[in-house]
């Protein structure tokens, strides 16, 4: 393998921002975030281990980077135990359903009593992965084996008989009620035997592609957990917090916004992106232009600034250079902007134009909130609160704008 080969794969690999965050923790990669909601969550936690809180953002924010260092200082803490759940690796997100927390929760906790295995524990547990998973079973049954005789009659007049299995999952799942009395069950075994305040850290609660959700089943069931002592940290999406916020201020005050960074108008937040090169690429095999190019276009959205990069770097591979340039910086930006503009509808276009041209956005439609979802239009809160439509977008949004003047210009001509 060459030297240039073993340069570039070490320098994707920094820039991997699909990958489980920890990683990025563990080598040292992480750069705490200005104005940051978490040191407040993670203290108020210390303080009072039994509270709920709602971390709402973007996508591509990095709640999930925080939720795992919220772990890891909550973890240092010798009377709790912080423990991290990714929702989607126990159920379909999509299809949530009352309980569900409640029974991932459940399961949680069962994992904490190692060396304990009480017939009340080990039901309790199926009715969890009832909810979750329903009844499967092998179903046995007979058929006529064809092409063994004339009529399915064979030697003997005997019928000719074989037998198959198929595995049936039936929809009948545990209710409500059923999981509520396990959870109680195994919440006393482990108030009972553990020393440590149990947090449960809940992430992917962004994904729900329906706000109601996350007030049914969602927070109805973390409120279910607090019941018994138990903390929480729940992830929503910023959907969420606009169509949801009166039924969110009913159930809790504790509740944040994780902004994207300003980093055209927030001198921190440009720090902070550059920072993140310094330490991800301390050869500066990426130089400076190209860096600053990434660092505008990623709108100051986490995620995009890992994709624009790695784009880059993939461009420069291929390009047969030794550094990542300008150039290739300029073509990953093109990349991201017709992904971008794929799927856009004309009310989508003239929704962006706005943003773009009256520099004010008022969300209150489906497709209005779907844009902040997507990040094609980006909310900041600091230093003050504006909304922008994403950088890789204003070179179209604007060629949009001049055809239309030019259109409308010669029509009144």
């Amino acid at each position: 393998m060459s030297d240039r080969l073993k340069f570039f794969r070490r320098l994707m690999s920094a820039f991997e921002g699909t990958s489980n965050p920890q990683r990025a923790v563990e080598r040292g990669f992480y750069i705490n975030l200005p104005n940051n909601p978490v040191g407040v969550i993670t203290g108020k936690i210390a303080l009072r281990p039994s509270s709920a809180h709602l971390l709402f953002g973007g996508i591509g924010s990095g709640k999930t980077t925080q939720l795992l260092l919220t772990q890891q200082a909550l973890n240092e803490l010798e009377d709790i135990k912080a423990i991290y759940i990714d929702i989607s690796l126990f159920t379909d997100i999509s299809e949530l359903q009352s309980g569900a927390l409640i029974a991932i929760a459940g399961l949680e906790l069962i994992k904490t009593l190692q060396g304990y295995n009480t017939s009340e524990i080990s039901d309790s547990k199926r009715i969890f992965e009832r909810l979750l998973y329903g009844n499967s079973e092998i179903v046995t049954y007979h058929q006529p084996r064809p092409n063994q005789s004339i009529g399915g009659i064979g030697i003997g007049g005997m019928l000719n008989v074989g037998s198959s299995q198929a595995f049936t999952t039936t929809e009948k799942r545990e209710n409500r009620s059923s999981v509520l009395q396990a959870f109680a069950k195994v919440s006393k075994f482990v108030n009972e035997k553990s020393v440590k305040q149990v947090v449960f850290l809940f992430d992917s609660l962004d994904r729900l592609r329906e706000s109601q959700m996350f007030v049914k089943p969602v927070l109805d069931d973390a409120i279910e957990i607090n019941k018994y002592g138990f903390g929480a940290i729940i992830v929503g999406s910023i959907v969420t917090l606009y169509t949801e916020r009166v039924n969110i201020v009913k159930n809790t005050e504790n509740f944040y916004f994780l902004p994207y960074l300003d980093v055209l108008k927030n001198a921190e937040a440009q720090q902070l992106f550059t920072d993140i090169f310094k330490v991800r690429d301390p050869e500066k095999l990426i130089n400076q232009r190209a860096r600053e190019m990434i660092i505008f276009n990623s709108g100051g959205v986490l995620r995009d600034l890992m994709s624009l990069t790695q784009a880059a770097i993939e461009e420069a591979y291929m390009d047969g250079s030794s550094l990542v340039m300008e150039q290739h910086a300029e073509q990953a930006i093109i990349f991201m902007q017709r992904s971008k503009t794929i799927g856009l509808t004309d009310l989508n276009i003239d929704t962006l134009i706005k943003v773009a041209t009256e520099k004010s956005f008022f969300p209150r439609t489906s497709e209005d909130f779907e844009l902040m979802l997507t990040g094609h239009i980006l909310e900041y809160e600091y230093p003050r609160q504006r909304f922008a439509i994403h950088p890789t977008l204003v070179l179209f949004i604007q060629n949009k704008i001049n055809t239309r003047e030019f259109t409308n210009g010669f029509a009144s001509g």
